[in-house]
């Protein structure tokens, strides 16, 4: 690419050390979102780099022109352009035919940019050089109120480890690119055919050419809300992400597994089937399962094979669930944990003992094995995720005139610390010792406490409210129905704890289910009655496969088991 040559007065206005100058293509993707249009229009407006056009793709609205009039509005500030519907991916690809911009940058229509997105990402390819160069950065998320935001902060792998980045965790925000024009003609366009993960398919053919570079910078305001697309086809997400990240197993090579992981091959897939799973990618999960397996055996000998299929036989049914679907490391530590007993009835509760479910679950923090990057207690619990939470809890808690509060359980604490709950007492429960202590001391005064507790077993603190996000989901039926039985024991008054509202089935831990699945309190074998109130979470976690994922509140006097 060559440098192009400017007017003195344009080559003033630059920064002072960017001489590489390029057009850039803000392209602009919508469909009926006239209600968001004119704030991601604005921003992209308000860019401090002036070298730019904004193109528009109105992808077959049919909201009464509503999204046509508001782009027609600002006149020739954009370039309008208007076609069929087809899918997200065929406005980008129209857009990108029609760009005269020698880079493009997406910007979703409920999305907004930092003024500074574009400078600050010509800026770098100023100082990184710009031949093969794509840039990525940080984002915030929002809700309503784009001043109130948590940050989405990346990790900045190195280029030849973010093919094996965006398939193990695939957390990167489309609308943080720049990408050059040169890229789509060597690699091609978004796949039409893909409604879902079209970003993802192009971000892992792109980086197979071109190094994916971080800059450190928070440059995006990502809007979450119920009406977004991915959202509204949840089921099509699960599917095309399934199959696309079993793809993307399939495709990395021995040296980007090898690189990015810093392990054997058999470890490195192992890790692999352990994030598919966590993240509910059953078929990618299984294939990086297949080739943990096929790694690890190709290494023994005759005799090694040999005692591996002995030791298999040997093994009950839960054990072998456990080696079917988790990977070595995770093996190990939830044996004989409550999860474990939770996936082999035939055990009995002496087997266990409480000394044993902690010592596993301390292993489980220390060692980070739900694999959250900014919370232990995993990626629901990070700031993005619960955005939605720590602005409605006070609320609930100041109208239903809550004065104590059971966090059951309260993990690591990542997020909870961020809210002023405005209670007299509020008790955090875990089963971890060497955690709760830390708590203890990091955080306890007069009015915050934390104990460790048996949530089936233990005398439960008597509160008003029962705080359980996240924990039932994680238990059998038989455990979770043991919990819930002790918070009515206790004598609390309420349980706001987690649902999934649009669920029509709640099915048993034992089978194909992993150690998660998504529950939906009213149905059967809990039969919960309507509840008081419900607070959709905003989960935009795994493509938005679950937007019905809510805390709900009941009276605990109405749940009759």
């Amino acid at each position: 690419m060559q440098i192009k040559e400017y007017s003195i007065e344009k080559i003033k206005n630059m920064s002072k050390n960017m001489v590489f100058y390029p057009k850039i293509s803000i392209v602009i993707p919508v469909y009926n979102g006239g209600d968001y249009l004119c704030e991601a229009i604005d921003s992209a407006l308000a860019q401090t780099y002036q070298n730019i056009e904004i193109l528009l793709v109105n992808d077959g609205s049919n909201d009464d022109g509503n999204t046509e009039r508001v782009a027609l509005s600002y006149g020739d500030k954009i370039r309008y352009f208007s076609k069929p519907n087809g899918g997200v991916a065929s406005a980008l690809n129209r857009a990108i035919a029609e760009m005269s911009g020698e880079y493009f940058s997406w910007l979703s229509h409920d999305d907004l940019y930092c003024k500074e997105k574009i400078e600050k990402q010509v800026e770098a390819l100023n100082r990184l050089g710009y031949d093969g160069v794509i840039i990525y950065s940080d984002y915030y998320v929002f809700t309503t109120n784009p001043a109130i935001v948590s940050s989405s902060r990346m990790k900045g792998v190195p280029p030849e480890q973010f093919r094996y980045w965006i398939t193990a965790e695939n957390t990167l925000h489309g609308c943080t690119l720049l990408i050059p024009r040169s890229a789509f003609e060597k690699c091609g366009d978004f796949n039409e055919d893909l409604r879902t993960t079209q970003d993802y398919d192009l971000w892992f053919r792109l980086a197979k050419e071109f190094r994916f570079v971080h800059i450190d910078n928070v440059l995006v305001k990502a809007r979450c809300h119920a009406n977004q697309g991915s959202n509204k086809m949840a089921d099509i997400a699960l599917a095309e992400c399934n199959n696309l990240l079993t793809g993307f197993v399939e495709n990395l090579t021995t040296d980007e597994i090898l690189s990015a992981s810093g392990k054997q091959l058999s470890e490195a897939y192992s890790d692999i089937a352990s994030s598919m799973y966590r993240r509910g990618f059953d078929q990618a999960g299984r294939l990086a399962d297949k080739l943990a397996k096929e790694h690890e055996v190709s290494g023994l000998g005759y005799g090694g094979r040999v005692m591996q299929k002995s030791i298999r036989r040997s093994q009950d049914y839960g054990i072998k669930f456990i080696r079917k679907i988790l990977p070595p490391q995770v093996r190990q530590m939830i044996k004989n944990s409550f999860l474990y007993y939770g996936l082999n009835q035939n055990r009995k509760n002496e087997e266990i003992g409480a000394v044993g479910l902690k010592e596993k679950f301390s292993e489980i923090y220390d060692k980070n094995i739900f694999g959250g990057r900014v919370s232990r207690s995993g990626e629901g619990s990070d700031l993005t995720q619960t955005a939605i939470i720590r602005r409605e809890l006070p609320r609930i808690v100041k109208e239903i005139g809550i004065k104590t509060f059971l966090d059951a359980p309260c993990g690591d604490w990542c997020w909870m610390k961020e809210v002023d709950l405005g209670v007299d007492q509020y008790i955090g429960v875990d089963i971890v010792d060497a955690m709760i202590t830390r708590h203890n001391v990091e955080f306890g005064n007069a009015s915050i406490s934390f104990q460790s507790l048996n949530l089936a077993e233990a005398v439960l603190p008597k509160v008003d409210l029962i705080f359980s996000r996240d924990c039932l989901v994680h238990l059998t039926f038989e455990d979770a129905l043991k919990i819930i039985a002790n918070f009515k024991r206790s004598g609390a008054k309420y349980l706001l704890t987690t649902t999934f509202v649009d669920r029509k089935k709640n099915n048993d831990l034992a089978g194909e289910d992993g150690f998660w699945r998504a529950l939906n309190m009213q149905l059967s074998p809990f039969n919960f009655p309507q509840p008081i109130l419900l607070v959709n979470e905003g989960c935009s976690e795994e493509a938005g496969q679950y937007p019905d994922k809510s805390l709900g509140l009941w009276l605990l006097a109405d749940i009759n088991l």
